[in-house]
């Protein structure tokens, strides 16, 4: 008996779903007031052979409803020689979330597929997730006994989709039910007798959408469904000719959809960025199983794309000028994003505007200026590129010279000090003839580091060798002749060719790991501080909003706290202990991680404050120590110390000299008592004298 499992991660993309919408009910989920994480639950329908362009004209209320309700892109399936438009390729795709060159299917023969190093989603959800319910149903048989592998728990083959829509409803209305991948067949088969653009054609679309409405309506009544979080998907592995077939690299057989409903789209979503490689990772995602990037997978979580530069200049895509397999479409232009630049003054004039140098294009655009010369196998771009495509340049006169040369600039990244560069892009190359094509680092003028060559694809050869694929690159970053790291880095991809092949250029990225950490930095306003005084600590280079306690030591004492602001400095006022000894001190910072800083600080005592001593009888200025007649203004021998001139008793010849001094009455009294000691120790001294 299993038991479904839901994780942290999958709770997150639970809240707030919307639900799976339908013609009958725009929002399945809208019943259910969700207050819990619920647990996760997929489907993906798979409708062979299904144009898109095709379905989107005719009545399919239940597919155009799910896409109204959530998601709905439209992409473009690589062609001949990656693989031809047909299931095996198609379907593997989906179920893998990998492209032909890994997963190794380009044909319906499945000779040499590599299903072992990239399984199917449902083997890897029976890998992480063993107690989930998983089960494959499929009109086409290799779509149950070879894409899907034997770890998935029910694997089932029907000889029509009416029983393959039966044995799926049944499915769904079982509780243990998790995870379901369908495979209709039957619109392929009336591609093939009639042609996309017949009567019969669009009646298997009308069916194949009534089949769906039955499965979505099944999850509808199951007894759980508020409890559960349904994604549903429904997309295709190719198209049709309007005539009838399919396996080339025309608009009608390359392109396929993904119409997704569930918790983690909104309704309305309209992207063109989105890849049918992105299923089974959106899907894993969604029951709580994260991309391992050991899996080295193509596809994303769709919510994780990260739109780049290129993509903003979608706003500004015209219509071709000179091209015309594109027809009227809007997919290219020569603006280039903020920050970026174009070199183009070693080009010659004329030729065709829409490659003079390099531009800016959709895949729509590009694939289609000329089959079968590679450009349909442009996989790994999304959404808007750069395109340096010398073929189509040279293939209109006048021109004022044949050979294409044209620099594509990145702004200047700037660098945060590490010593490597992280450098990854999707680069398309295809050769046909002499050409070159360089990618150098530029870095900042001041540092006089000379541009560094990153890589350099091959001159000559056929269009057989080319290089696709996400190229990754980590740079040990030169060093300046004083041994200075650069400050910054441009990426600068040089193209030349004379009437030959292309390069288209995506997902530009170039990153860093942290900064090396500043060491953490503490200093004193002073070096010498008074006990009781105030001493500022001012410090860099902590973590933003750390809080940093103080201490004086030698025998600890609390200075108080600080909190580091944004940019992990601090300064902090810290008032010294007025009992704190005179001498040799340290004033310490601990961090929040228990490290320390200190600075000494040498403290002084405070000054004493000065008491004057008692006064002696007899000892101050004007009393009876004097030598008689010393002071100014005093008359020797009065014995009453009187001013000849008339003064009060005790006065001075120049005036009251206590009055200069105290000016008090009190002052007076002592002074005039003073003075009469004084009187009577003068005629002591005199009668000593006499009797010597």
């Amino acid at each position: 008996m299993k038991h479904t499992h839901i994780t942290a991660a999958a709770a997150a993309l639970l809240l707030g779903a919307t639900g799976i919408a339908t013609a009958a009910s725009p929002a399945l989920a809208e019943d259910a007031v969700q207050t819990t994480a619920k647990t996760p639950k997929t489907l993906v329908i798979g409708v062979d052979g299904a144009s898109f362009d095709i379905m989107a004209d005719s009545t399919t209320p239940t597919v155009s409803a799910l896409r109204a309700g959530g998601l709905s892109a439209t992409s473009n399936l690589a062609g001949a020689p990656m693989s031809p438009t047909v299931s095996g390729p198609g379907w593997s795709t989906i179920a893998t979330g990998v492209w032909a060159p890994k997963h190794g299917v380009v044909d319906n023969n499945f000779t040499s597929p590599n299903y072992g190093a990239f399984p199917d989603y449902l083997t890897r959800i029976e890998q992480h997730l063993p107690d989930r319910n998983t089960s494959v149903v499929g009109t086409w048989g290799p779509i149950s006994t070879t894409i899907f592998g034997a770890a998935v728990d029910s694997r089932s083959k029907f000889g029509n989709d009416t029983l393959t829509t039966q044995a799926v409803v049944s499915s769904l209305s079982a509780p243990a039910t998790d995870d379901v991948f369908v495979h209709l067949d039957e619109v392929d088969g009336a591609g093939h007798s009639s042609g996309s653009s017949s009567e019969a054609y669009r009646k298997a679309l009308q069916k194949a959408d009534g089949q769906i409405g039955e499965m979505v309506n099944a999850i509808k009544q199951r007894p759980t469904y508020g409890s559960e979080d349904w994604l549903v998907v429904v997309t295709s592995d190719h198209g049709h000719t309007p005539t009838g077939g399919h396996g080339g690299s025309t608009k009608l057989e390359r392109k396929t959809f993904v119409a997704a409903n569930g918790s983690p789209f909104a309704p309305g979503t309209v992207r063109h960025d989105v890849k049918v490689t992105d299923i089974a990772p959106t899907v894993l995602s969604h029951v709580g199983i994260v991309n391992d990037p050991a899996w080295d997978l193509d596809g994303s979580v769709v919510n994780e794309l990260v739109p780049d530069d290129f993509d903003t200049l979608r706003p500004q895509l015209q219509p071709a000028v000179q091209e015309k397999g594109p027809a009227d479409l809007l997919g290219w232009t020569a603006a280039t994003p903020e920050g970026w630049s174009v070199d183009n003054s070693k080009m010659p004039s004329g030729g065709a505007p829409e490659f003079s140098g390099w531009t800016f294009m959709t895949d729509d655009f590009f694939s289609n200026v000329e089959l079968g010369q590679l450009r349909e196998n442009n996989v790994y771009s999304r959404d808007v590129f750069a395109v340096a495509d010398s073929d189509e340049w040279a293939d209109v006169s006048p021109r004022g010279g044949n050979m294409f040369d044209s620099t594509l600039k990145s702004p200047a990244y700037e660098l945060n000090g590490a010593t490597k560069l992280d450098i990854s892009f999707v680069s398309d190359y295809a050769v046909d003839g002499p050409q070159k094509a360089i990618v150098r680092v530029v870095f900042d003028e001041a540092s006089g580091i000379a541009p560094h060559t990153l890589v350099t694809y091959p001159g000559d050869g056929t269009r057989l060798n080319p290089v696709n694929q996400v190229e990754r690159f980590t740079l040990e970053l030169p060093r300046s002749e004083t041994g200075d790291l650069p400050k910054t880095a441009s990426l600068h991809f040089e193209y030349g060719g004379n009437n030959s092949a292309f390069w288209a250029i995506d997902q530009v990225r170039v990153s860093q790991g942290e900064a090396p950490a500043v060491p953490a930095e503490l200093s004193l306003s002073a070096a010498t501080v008074e006990a009781g005084k105030t001493v500022t600590a001012s410090g860099t280079g902590f973590t933003p909003e750390e809080v940093v306690a103080f201490e004086l030591r030698s025998e600890p004492q609390d200075l108080g706290t600080a909190t580091a602001d944004a940019a992990g400095a601090l300064s902090q006022e810290l008032t010294i202990p007025a009992a704190t000894p005179a001498g040799e001190h340290t004033v310490v910072a601990l961090r929040a991680d228990g490290t320390e800083l200190s600075q000494p600080v040498t403290v002084t005592a405070a000054p004493t404050e000065e008491k004057p001593n008692p006064e002696t009888p007899g000892t101050k200025p004007g009393t009876g120590t004097e030598t008689p007649g010393t002071k100014p203004g005093t008359n020797a021998g009065t014995g009453a110390g009187t001013d000849p001139a008339g003064g009060a008793p005790g006065s001075g010849g120049e005036g009251d000299g206590l009055a200069a001094t105290g000016g008090t009455v009190a002052g007076l009294a002592l002074g005039a008592a003073a003075i009469a000691g004084a009187g009577a120790y003068l005629v002591i001294r005199s009668r000593r004298r006499l009797a010597e």
